[in-house]
């Protein structure tokens, strides 16, 4: 930074100088009062020629100059982005470790099991009660559905699938810690099955843990490329980071392939399309968030994000009456949100 600051006082020395003689040089007439030419001037004039030179010259180097300085100072703003960036992920990611690391010391499903194979009726019963298990989370009723997944695991503790399963029932019943656990005492066990990989960074997501959540996407994402729910996760994750720009390319693979499924679309469409839409917004690409703002308003009509989207890519576009209209519609799905009413008092000036 010394530097730079030194390079910046040498370029405003050069202006300085090439601003001061330029001023003299143009004190020199180029034709005398009595309308002679250039080339009949008075010999006392001829050293303004060179004066004047030299200030071109000086001015161009300070231009050249400046232009560098800008260049580096430039890079060096784009490299400490970076930098900072990589240094808030590491010390994220070394704060998200400990936190799952105290989560897994207090529950003990957290090691993978290592008992011994059981016999044929009990492994014939283990796989009844995983059947009704997953009879029950299709319908929904997962907390009955968890307790026959445990029941089938402490029959057979080598039952793979009923663990992968336990751990989505606890997923659907809000316990994303808990779920962080069983996923990864799953992956343990069975680390090349990309739907461990999916849960656990749900479940991280569910719990701000956004750097690890990253990780177990990019890994699940390594052994299935085509994995949406991934790359909706993958995406979700770098939104929630804050990491816009990084997030659009997941966030669109995403919904490309949700769009390719039979209609009606599922509601993760909707969900996705207002991702994108902010994502586009704070990369300052207005009009094309607008027309996703718009698009996904036709599947939400009474969502207060999406309302409220549309009124900021307006006010950013300058389209003050079209801002107030959306702003006012989303006061109206939800009057008590103070970035509405910022919105609206802006729209309104």
């Amino acid at each position: 930074m010394l530097h730079l600051r030194r390079a910046r006082a040498f370029v405003l020395f050069l202006a300085i100088v090439a601003a001061f003689l330029g001023f003299d040089a143009g004190r020199a007439p180029a034709k005398d009062p009595s309308g002679q030419s250039e080339d009949k001037l008075d010999s006392s004039d001829e050293p303004w020629s060179s004066v004047a030179e030299t200030a071109r010259d000086v001015a161009r180097y300070a231009v050249d100059t400046s232009r560098t300085v800008g260049s580096a100072i430039s890079e060096a703003a784009i490299v400490l982005r970076r930098e900072t960036g990589r240094a808030r992920a590491a010390a994220n990611r070394a704060r998200e470790t400990i936190d799952e690391a105290t989560d897994q010391r207090s529950r003990p499903e957290a090691a993978a099991s290592r008992e011994a194979t059981p016999g044929g009726v009990r492994r014939a019963q283990a796989e009844a009660s995983f059947a009704r298990g997953n009879a029950l989370l299709e319908g929904r009723k997962y907390r009955e559905a968890r307790d026959r997944f445990a029941e089938a695991i402490a029959l057979n503790p080598g039952h793979d699938r009923a663990r992968a399963m336990l751990a989505w029932s606890q997923y659907f019943l809000g316990d994303f810690r808990g779920a962080v656990g069983t996923f990864k005492t799953a992956l343990a066990r069975q680390p090349t099955w990309e739907g461990l990989s999916n849960g656990l960074g749900w479940s991280r997501l569910r719990v701000g843990r956004y750097q690890l959540a990253v990780d177990a996407f990019r890994d699940a994402l390594e052994r299935n490329p085509d994995y949406g729910d991934a790359w909706n996760g993958l995406g979700s994750a770098l939104f929630e980071r804050g990491d816009y720009e990084a997030a659009l390319a997941p966030l669109e693979r995403a919904l490309e392939g949700y769009r390719r499924l039979p209609n009606p679309e599922p509601p993760e469409v909707t969900t996705l399309r207002g991702k994108i839409a902010w994502s586009l917004y704070y990369g300052e690409r207005y009009r094309e968030a607008l027309a996703m703002f718009i698009r996904a308003s036709l599947s939400a009509p009474t969502s207060q994000p999406i309302q409220a989207g549309i009124g900021w890519c307006y006010l950013q576009l300058g389209q003050q009456a079209d801002a107030r209209a959306a702003f006012q519609r989303a006061e109206k799905l939800g009057p008590n949100d103070e970035i509405v009413r910022e919105g609206l008092r802006r729209a309104s000036l």
